[in-house]
């Protein structure tokens, strides 16, 4: 009679000499992200927005940090030669802050209401050549928010996940339904005051984002989704825009 292996380290053996072996064992693989140039929200996010993914980052009130979150992610993706679809829900945006290479790959849809930005972003997560498609409803207003059901935000999901779009959504209270990481954004300014405020501008883009701090409400383990209530996790220390007009 043949010498007898206990089962684990049979299982070992299958996966040393034949890795693609299913061995009732799951292999966790590393999480493929896109880095958003901000240290401390890709240490908050585990090395940068899940690839493929829905994210949400809440920025509540005026002054929180968003729009420098903002133009940190659309110069990272321009060094990095990607291109980014841009949905401006209230036509905020400061082009003029961007530079020449950042516009080369970016698109920019610039929206008066949530319908308009929703209804633009639908068709943009049904398009491939735009990997990251970034939604900013931060200065909407409420009142706009009371149109959206659940199932706008599921459709949106579903082609995001059909399509293997990095989808990013910017708002002022937690509203992404299906998202699988959800942040808040706050600033501190160097006087100590919660918000950045008109003083604040007088500070390079490095040291605006070194005020950034980014607390986790909501992150996706594995299948499963958890919602984050208590003690939650926060990470401190040339060519003119295509703009489309809804």
């Amino acid at each position: 009679m043949g010498h007898i292996l206990p089962i684990q380290q049979v299982r070992q053996l299958l996966a040393d000499r034949l890795p693609g072996t299913r061995t009732g064992y799951p292999r966790r693989l590393p999480a493929a992200v896109l880095p958003t140039g901000i240290r401390r929200l890709d240490l908050a996010l585990g090395g940068g927005l899940p690839l493929g993914e829905t994210t949400e980052i809440v920025g509540p009130g005026l002054g929180s940090g968003s729009a420098q979150l903002i133009h940190a992610v659309l110069k990272q993706s321009a060094r990095e030669g990607r291109f980014v679809a841009f949905v401006d829900g209230a036509d905020s945006l400061d082009v003029d802050a961007l530079e020449p290479f950042e516009l080369a790959r970016f698109l920019w849809v610039r929206c008066r209401t949530v319908s308009e930005a929703l209804a633009s972003t639908d068709l943009l997560l049904r398009d491939r050549n735009f990997p990251l498609v970034v939604l900013d409803l931060k200065l909407n207003p409420p009142s706009q928010w009371q149109r959206v059901s659940g199932s706008v935000w599921h459709r949106l999901n579903r082609l995001r996940e059909h399509h293997r779009a990095t989808f990013l959504v910017l708002t002022s209270k937690p509203t992404v339904g299906g998202a699988g990481q959800r942040l808040r954004v706050s600033a501190t300014n160097s006087r100590g005051v919660g918000v950045l405020d008109a003083a604040s501008t007088v500070q390079s883009p490095a040291e605006l984002l070194a005020l950034l701090d980014f607390e986790v409400l909501r992150e996706r383990t594995g299948s499963s989704e958890i919602e984050i209530s208590t003690n939650p996790v926060i990470a401190s220390s040339g060519p003119e825009p295509f703009a489309l007009t809804g």
